[in-house]
C-alpha cells in the first residue's frame, strides 16, 4: 500500500501490528477519537512510515517480524523528530520485564491486549495532547536558549532552604564555567570573578538575602583562555507561604559591547584626539577632585603649566602637520621624564599610570599631588625642561623646542581650581619674560625656595655628624610559615628643623655631593649593630638586608668596610643581605663582577632590588652572583588590576627559580596581592599589609611576635 503525506486537520495514528484483524478495530477505536490513521504491518515498515510521514501518535505491537515494537520504538526514537512522537506499546506479555523494557526503549506508555477499544480513544487523546504540550514546551525552551545566546543572556536560580543551584547552559558559557553533566556549585558561580572583585560580589547577594532585597551588580570576569568579559549579575528574592525567602531567581548579561562602548565614548569626550592625553575638561574634572583630596587630607599639591617655546614658528615654518607630530613627540617626552608616581591628569582607576593632560594648542598640565615641599615640584619641572629640548627628526626635518613652566601651589596660593590654573598660566609668562626654558612659581618665595635646596647637602654632612639618621625596618615573611625570617633596612632622616626627610629627597643629593659614601658606611655599621643586639637580646638570628647606592660603586671600598662592620658588632655575614639596583650591575661590568664575588666570599647573599623597572635581562642575572630576585612593588601592587603584570611577575618568579633564587616581592598592601605572590610561588615578601617600616625597639615586638 502506497502512503502520502495526509493533511494534518486532524492528527495522524500510526498503527503497527502483524495482524490485520487487530488492526481495523484499532483504526476504528482512533478515527472515532478524531484521528487520521495510516498502517504497517512489521517493525521495519512502521520506522519507514515514520520516517516518511511523522505521525502524532504510534501503536506499536511488541511481537512483529522482521522488526519487533521494542527495536522500532528505540529506532524511532533516535531518529530526527523522534523526541516529540507519543509511543504506546501494545503487548499480549503479562510481565513487569516487558514492561520495563518498553519504557527502556522510549515507549510513553502501554496498553495490554484484550483491549478496551473505548478507552484506547481516550488515551490516544490524551497522549496526543501530553505530546503536543511537550513539543510545545521542547520549542519553548529552544526558543529561549537562542534568544538567551543572541542577548548574552543567561538564567540562574538557588534553592536558599536546600542550598541547590542551578543555571542555563548560556550562564555557564558566559561565565567560563565547565559544560556537561557535572553540576555548578553556588560558590562555582563566582570563581572566574576577577579576584579583587570576588569577595564583593558574593558579600553583595548574600547581603540580597539577609535584608531581602533585590540586586544588581556589575563585574568583570576572566574567562579560562584570559580573555576578559564585564558582566551584568541581577537577582530577586520568591518567598514561600511564612513570608521566608526560598528562592533567589538570577539573570546575567554579557555587557562587555556597552562597557567597550561607554569606553569609547568616555575616551571622546576627556582624551584629546590628536595626543591620546586627557583634556581640559578631564582636566579639570581631576583638579576638583584634588582639591576636595587634598582638603580633607590636609595635604599640598602642585600645577605645572607648560608652553613650548615659539611653536608658531614650527607651524609658520613646517606646516600644521609638523606641529601635529611634534607635539605627539612633546608628549611622549612628558610621559617619559614624569614619575610613575605622580599623579597627573588621569581617569584610569590604576593610579601609577601616568597621562598628561593637553589642554588645547601647545598647552600642556601636570598635576603633582601630596608634595612635601614646593621643591619637589621643581625637580620636575627641571627634569621637563632637560627633557624637551632634545632633537626630533620629523619627515626627514630635526626640529627642537623649549618650553617654559609656571607653577601654582595648593593651598598657598590658592584652593580655588580655576585661580590656580590662572596663577600658574600666569607664571609660566614670567618665565617666558625671563628668557624662556625656565621655570617659575607664581609665588616668588617659592622661587627663593628652590635654592634653598642645595642647602640640604650642607645639612646632610652635618646629620651625620650629629647622628641625626635613622634606620627603620620592614619585617621580610616567609610565604609558608609566616614566620618573619628577615628585614629591610630603610634609612630615614630626622631634621631638627624640618623632621623626618623623604630618601628620595635626600638621597640624590648626598650621590651628587659624594656624602653617601659616609652614608653607605653609617647604615652597615648600623645594621649589623642593632642586628647583634637583637641576638644578645635572646631572639632568633634574621637576616637583615641593606640597600646600598650605585654612586660610583666601585670606588666606596665597600668589601673593607663590610667586614669592619661585621667584626666589629661580632656578627656572621650569613644574617647579612647586600641589596643592589640595576643601575650599579650596568656600571663596570669586569669590576663589578668582581666586588660582587669578594661579597660572596664572604658568605654574604646578594639580592636585586626593584627587579623589572630598569633594563635587566636574562644575560645580567646568569653573569653576575646573585642570590635574591626582588620583584619591585609597582608590579606587585597593580597584580590584580592589570593582566601584563601577572605575565611579567611569573616570568620573573620562573626566571628567577630557574637559577636558584629567592623570590621576594615587595610592596605587599593587600590579601588579593598576598594569595596570588603565594599562588604563583613567590618565596618571601615585605609590604604594609604584614608591616610599615618600624623602629628598631618596635621591630623587637614584632620578633617577640615571631609571625605576622
Amino acid at each position: 500500500m502506497n502512503y502520502r503525506m495526509l493533511a494534518r486537520d486532524k492528527p495522524l495514528a500510526l498503527i503497527a501490528d502483524d495482524d490485520a484483524s487487530l488492526r481495523i478495530p484499532m483504526r476504528a477505536a482512533l478515527i472515532r477519537a478524531g484521528f487520521d490513521v495510516i498502517e504497517a504491518a512489521d517493525g521495519q515498515m512502521a520506522f519507514s512510515l515514520f520516517s516518511a510521514e511523522k505521525p502524532d501518535l504510534i501503536l506499536l505491537d511488541v511481537i512483529m517480524p522482521e522488526m519487533d515494537g521494542f527495536a522500532a520504538c528505540a529506532a524511532i526514537r533516535n531518529a530526527s523528530g523522534g523526541e516529540y512522537v507519543q509511543i504506546l506499546m501494545v503487548t499480549g506479555l503479562d510481565d513487569t520485564a516487558s514492561t520495563e523494557r518498553a519504557f527502556e526503549a522510549g515507549a510513553n506508555d502501554f496498553v495490554s491486549k484484550p483491549i478496551n477499544w473505548v478507552m484506547l480513544g481516550h488515551r490516544a487523546k490524551y497522549m496526543h495532547r501530553a505530546g503536543r504540550a511537550y513539543r510545545e514546551l521542547n520549542i519553548s525552551q529552544q526558543r529561549l536558549a537562542k534568544t538567551q545566546e543572541i542577548a548574552k543572556l543567561g538564567n540562574w536560580d538557588f534553592d536558599i532552604a536546600q542550598q541547590k543551584f542551578f543555571c542555563s547552559p548560556e550562564v555557564r558559557r558566559l561565565l567560563g564555567l565547565e559544560s556537561g553533566e557535572k553540576g555548578i556549585s553556588f560558590n562555582d558561580f563566582f570563581k572566574n570573578v576577577i579576584v579583587q572583585e570576588r569577595d564583593h560580589v558574593s558579600e553583595t547577594i548574600a547581603n540580597c538575602i539577609k535584608a531581602r532585597k533585590p540586586f544588581r551588580e556589575g563585574y568583570r570576569i576572566v574567562l579560562p583562555s584570559g580573555q576578559q568579559r564585564h558582566i551584568l549579575n541581577q537577582g530577586e528574592l520568591l518567598f514561600d507561604e511564612k513570608g521566608e525567602p526560598e528562592i533567589l531567581l538570577g539573570a546575567v548579561q554579557d555587557v562587555s559591547q556597552l562597557k567597550h562602548a561607554e569606553e569609547e565614548i568616555r575616551i571622546l569626550a576627556f582624551y584629546d584626539a590628536l595626543t591620546g592625553l586627557a583634556n581640559r575638561s578631564l582636566f579639570l574634572d581631576r583638579l576638583n577632585q584634588e582639591i576636595s583630596k587634598a582638603k580633607r587630607h590636609k595635604q599640598h599639591f602642585a600645577l605645572l603649566f607648560l608652553d613650548l617655546d615659539q611653536f608658531k614658528r614650527v607651524n609658520d615654518t613646517y606646516g600644521h602637520h609638523i606641529g601635529d607630530l611634534l607635539l605627539k613627540n612633546v608628549t611622549a617626552s612628558l610621559q617619559k621624564c614624569i614619575r610613575d608616581t605622580d599623579t597627573i591628569s588621569r581617569l584610569a582607576n590604576n593610579d601609577s599610570e601616568t597621562i598628561v593632560a593637553r589642554l588645547g594648542g601647545d598647552e600642556f598640565t601636570v598635576l603633582l599631588s601630596d608634595i612635601d615641599e614646593p621643591e619637589n615640584a621643581a625637580v620636575v619641572a627641571k627634569r621637563i625642561i632637560n627633557e624637551i629640548p632634545v632633537s626630533y627628526n620629523i619627515d626627514g626635518h630635526d626640529i627642537s623646542i623649549t618650553t617654559s613652566i609656571g607653577i601654582s601651589i595648593f593651598p598657598t596660593d590658592s584652593s580655588d581650581a580655576e585661580e590656580l590654573v590662572k596663577y600658574a598660566d600666569s607664571a609660566m609668562y614670567h618665565a617666558k619674560d625671563n628668557g624662556r626654558n625656565n621655570y617659575q612659581f607664581f609665588r616668588e618665595s617659592f622661587n627663593t625656595a628652590v635654592q634653598e635646596r642645595f642647602s640640604l647637602e650642607r645639612d646632610i654632612r652635618k646629620a651625620l655628624e650629629q647622628d641625626e639618621f635613622r634606620l627603620y625596618y620592614q619585617p621580610q615573611v616567609d610565604l609558608a610559615s609566616r614566620k618573619i625570617v628577615g628585614a629591610e633596612a630603610l634609612i630615614r632622616w630626622i631634621h631638627p628643623q624640618k623632621g623626618m626627610i623623604s630618601p628620595d629627597k635626600f638621597i640624590p643629593i648626598a650621590e651628587e655631593s659624594g656624602t653617601i659614601i659616609d652614608i653607605n658606611k653609617w647604615v652597615i655599621q648600623t645594621a649589623c649593630r642593632e642586628n647583634n643586639r637583637w641576638a644578645q637580646l635572646g631572639y632568633p638570628q634574621i637576616r637583615v638586608a641593606i640597600n646600598l647606592s650605585g654612586y660610583q660603586f666601585a670606588n666606596q671600598n665597600i668589601i673593607k668596610v663590610i667586614q669592619d662592620a661585621l667584626k666589629e658588632a661580632h656578627l656572621d655575614a650569613k644574617n647579612l643581605d647586600i641589596e643592589i639596583t640595576e643601575n650599579i650591575l650596568m656600571q663596570d661590568t669586569d669590576e663589578t663582577i668582581g666586588i660582587l664575588q669578594e661579597m660572596k666570599d664572604l658568605n654574604l647573599r646578594i639580592a636585586l632590588d626593584d627587579f623589572g623597572t630598569g633594563y635587566s635581562s636574562l644575560s645580567y642575572l646568569a653573569a653576575f652572583p646573585l642570590d635574591i630576585l626582588k620583584i619591585d612593588r609597582s608590579f606587585v601592587m597593580g597584580c590584580t588590576q592589570n593582566k601584563n603584570n601577572l605575565v611579567i611577575i611569573k616570568a620573573i618568579i620562573a626566571m628567577g627559580h630557574s637559577l636558584g633564587m629567592t623570590i621576594v616581592a615587595e610592596g605587599i598592601e593587600t590579601k588579593s596581592q598576598l594569595d596570588l605572590m603565594t599562588d604563583f610561588g613567590v618565596d618571601e615578601a615585605q609590604g604594609y599589609y604584614f608591616k610599615p617600616p618600624v623602629t628598631p625597639d618596635e621591630f623587637i615586638l614584632l620578633l617577640e611576635q615571631g609571625t605576622l
